[in-house]
């Protein structure tokens, strides 16, 4: 999927300072120790259940957020939590002033809001397909999350086009043309280029900025997929947010953090199985809390 940029933004975006604030240290609280498959089981779930050997999308350039709202208040609080998030998972992170490449907006609206840009042949990223807008509108959740991701080697050159590759509607498909393999060498990435996160106000009320920003923290850095309500003594995890909401953490869990952190301090390339299985260990290590 390709993508030239974000083309939804109303309200407010997020200050300077969101950008470049020093992060406050942020308290993972003590949680039940939990099994190795039980953790597993979560870390698939929270990631979407990927294909277990192909990579996760993850930011290669440097992010840029902005955030829109009607509340200016919750807009920085938000945007500032969400940078504090990416900077404690080595993600890496702009000053003020960038083009935005990660729009988290709240909307009265937003499935309607979303339906008439559908509707309308506007595009909310230049490639995105149809049938990727409408899963996306399909979310269990009052969330809304569109994802733009490239291949590319794992070196970071660009993946070239042939004809031979046979792409779609004519146009030439990726072929990697690399000069070296081997069963342990991950030749192929996947670039996030740009990500939407679009929230139905309704649905916060009640919700700390801490809870809503540790969410859309998870939503806009790294592929999530919608998690069920965790049976009693499962991990927990802040997906639960919206589906349970009296019942979710007070902020990200363990395993959260761990699954960020695990993303991005993979090799480029690694495979979603290998990104798993590292927060999965890290978490039952103790390691996570390692800052």
């Amino acid at each position: 999927m390709k993508a030239a940029g974000l083309a939804l933004a109303a309200g407010l975006a997020i200050p300077a300072a969101a950008q470049e604030a020093e992060p406050p240290p942020i308290v993972v609280e003590g949680e039940k120790p939990q099994t190795e498959a039980a953790l597993t089981d979560l870390a698939r779930d929270l990631a979407g259940n990927p294909r277990p050997r192909r990579p996760l999308a993850r930011f290669e350039q440097p992010l840029c957020l902005m955030v829109a709202a009607g509340d200016a208040e919750l807009a920085r609080d938000v945007a500032t939590r969400i940078i504090d998030n990416a900077r404690i998972a080595k993600v890496p992170v702009r000053k003020s002033g960038c083009k935005p490449n990660a729009l988290l907006t709240f909307s009265n609206d937003a499935h309607a809001q979303l339906r008439d840009i559908r509707k309308s042949g506007r595009r909310l990223f230049a490639g995105i397909s149809a049938r990727e807008i409408d899963a996306a509108m399909d979310a269990r959740d009052p969330v809304y999350v569109f994802q733009a991701s490239k291949q590319t080697a794992a070196s970071g050159e660009v993946i070239i086009s042939s004809p031979e590759a046979g792409g779609s509607g004519g146009i030439p498909g990726p072929t990697n043309q690399i000069w070296s393999a081997g069963r342990l060498k991950r030749e192929i990435r996947e670039d996030m280029l740009a990500v939407l996160v679009v929230v139905d106000n309704g649905a916060t009320a009640g919700l700390s900025p801490v809870q809503i920003a540790d969410y859309a923290s998870l939503r806009l850095l790294a592929p999530t997929g919608e998690v069920d309500v965790a049976e009693a003594d499962a991990p927990r995890t802040i997906m639960t947010l919206f589906v349970a909401p009296s019942d979710a953490p007070a902020a990200m869990t363990r395993f959260d953090r761990a699954y960020l952190k695990a993303l991005y301090r993979m090799p480029a390339g690694a495979f979603a199985s290998e990104v798993l299985r590292a927060a999965v260990v890290d978490v039952t290590r103790g390691t996570e809390d390692e800052r």
